[in-house]
């Protein structure tokens, strides 16, 4: 090997280290920034958030309500209320109080409730032909006429076994069940009152889970998703699911993800003010001064919000009424049993609460330590004369008996004291006896001559006029 051609291949090998260690820096030392999925704690907490904050940007007021039942409709401002996930929740009183204040000129925006299965079956009977054996008969025109024979064959006797499968199962299920006049089928579901939604049941809205969204998510495998023709696939079938909005006044529409709900009609429906181009995913009713907006689903929380034109959707319905108050239900029909019992019964509660209070006032009148009961070596006889007393009080006589015993002792003291007194008549005796102790002659003929009062009062001053006559002549 010559001088010239070592140096080419020297020269070869140096350009293909520096490329593969350029390649190297390149892909292992450089920063790059990577895109994670994160939930900040707010946001885990209020569902609504990303919406508030958006209304908030765009110059409105906005107010959140924990449940439904928080709600004071009387406290609410004018503008746009926003049900999200109460749908169908709403008692019959409340559903009254929120169509009220929709007719002043306000704006609802709300989830009829689904379909229950009676319904589902009822409106299934009504329609000549389901979206499934149409899309059959439509892929089944679409067959190029140059198709091999044999496999149109297949196909014929494959559709033919799957008929006569088909009509196997058909029969078996008619066996099984007995037949019911279709008028019966159709009428009774609508009748029933208990499964009704007082807010949408005037609209004839419904939801349902949309059979053919579901169908066109197909997942392609995982050796072919990156693929081009694996990606336009699923953007095709993507495309089949959305659904496109005018709005009143504007000429772009506005794309709103079909996901797998609907809104359907029931019998004898409303006709909507305006909806989407299909009509089954954003409907507009008038009610009174006011419009109520029915969702197929909540394009609003926080994951469905940057998805398409959702968020251009709650802008433009916020501005449908005059107000700039916007007031968001997060969460279901339920309150705290505490919020609940205080807001039914605030009236008992309060009066409860003032009763056991005065209850605890008259039980804790008297402050301080408890004395300890004395021992009963150590009892003195006052206390047995006490306690004498107190049983004479309450025995029958007893009063009089404690009168009398006083006023012998008192008499028989001033007989010792001034014998002289008793040689006069008993009027005069009284007269003589109140003078010379500054008694009022009533209180001493009282103490002296009357029975033992039955008011506590005036026995007691009956005992207390004898104790002053004694006093008196024992000096």
């Amino acid at each position: 090997m010559n001088d010239n051609l070592k140096s080419i291949l020297s020269v070869l090998a140096l350009v293909a280290l520096g490329a593969l260690g350029t390649w190297c820096w390149y892909d292992l030392m450089e920063l790059r920034w990577e895109s994670r999925y994160y939930r900040s704690e707010a946001a885990m907490k209020d569902r609504m958030l990303a919406a508030t904050l958006l209304l908030r940007r765009n110059g409105q007021v906005v107010n959140g309500v924990g449940s439904l039942g928080e709600l004071v409709l009387p406290k609410v401002a004018g503008g746009t209320m926003i049900l999200s996930g109460a749908s169908g929740t709403a008692l019959p009183g409340q559903a009254q109080e929120i169509l009220d204040w929709v007719r002043r000129g306000n704006t609802l925006i709300a989830e009829p409730r689904s379909l229950s299965t009676a319904e589902e079956a009822a409106l299934a009977a009504l329609e000549p032909a389901s979206e499934e054996e149409d899309e059959e008969e439509a892929e089944d025109e679409a067959k190029p006429a140059s198709a091999p024979a044999s496999a149109s064959a297949q196909d014929k006797d494959g559709s033919k076994a799957n008929e006569d499968d088909e009509d196997e199962d058909e029969d078996d299920e008619d066996e099984d069940e007995e037949p019911t006049p279709p008028t019966r089928a159709v009428r009774s579901p609508f009748t029933a009152v208990a499964e009704g939604d007082p807010l949408t049941d005037r609209f004839g809205a419904r939801g349902r889970r949309d059979a053919k969204a579901c169908k066109c998510r197909t997942r392609p495998a995982d050796e072919d998703k990156d693929k081009p023709e694996a990606i336009a696939a699923a953007r095709r079938e993507r495309d089949k699911t959305v659904s496109h909005l005018v709005l009143p006044g504007k000429t772009h529409a506005l794309e709103l993800d079909g996901s797998s709900r609907e809104l359907v009609s029931l019998p004898k429906a409303v006709a909507p003010l305006w909806s989407d181009d299909d009509g089954g995913a954003v409907r507009v009713y008038r009610e009174g001064k006011g419009q109520v907006v029915l969702l197929a689903t909540d394009y609003f929380d926080n994951y469905s919000l940057d998805e398409r034109d959702h968020a251009e959707l709650l802008l433009a319905l916020a501005e449908l009424a005059p107000g700039r108050h916007v007031t968001i239900v997060r969460n279901l029909n339920v309150l705290p049993w505490y919020k609940a019992l205080w807001r039914n019964y605030s009236l008992f509660l309060v009066s409860l609460a003032v009763g056991v209070a005065l209850m605890f006032w008259a039980a804790v009148r008297r402050f301080g330590p408890i004395v300890p009961a004395p021992k009963a070596e150590r009892r003195s006889l006052i206390e047995h004369i006490d306690a004498s007393g107190a049983w004479l009080w309450k025995a029958d006589g007893g009063r009089q008996l404690l009168l009398e015993a006083a006023r012998d002792d008192t008499l028989a003291l001033i007989r010792r004291r001034a014998p002289a007194l008793f040689r006069m008549p008993e009027n005069q005796l009284w007269a003589t006896l109140a003078r010379d102790c500054a008694l009022p002659e009533a209180d001493v003929s009282e103490a002296l001559q009357q029975d033992a009062a039955s008011h506590v009062t005036r026995f007691t001053r009956q005992i207390r006029t004898l104790q002053e006559l004694r006093n008196h002549y024992e000096r």
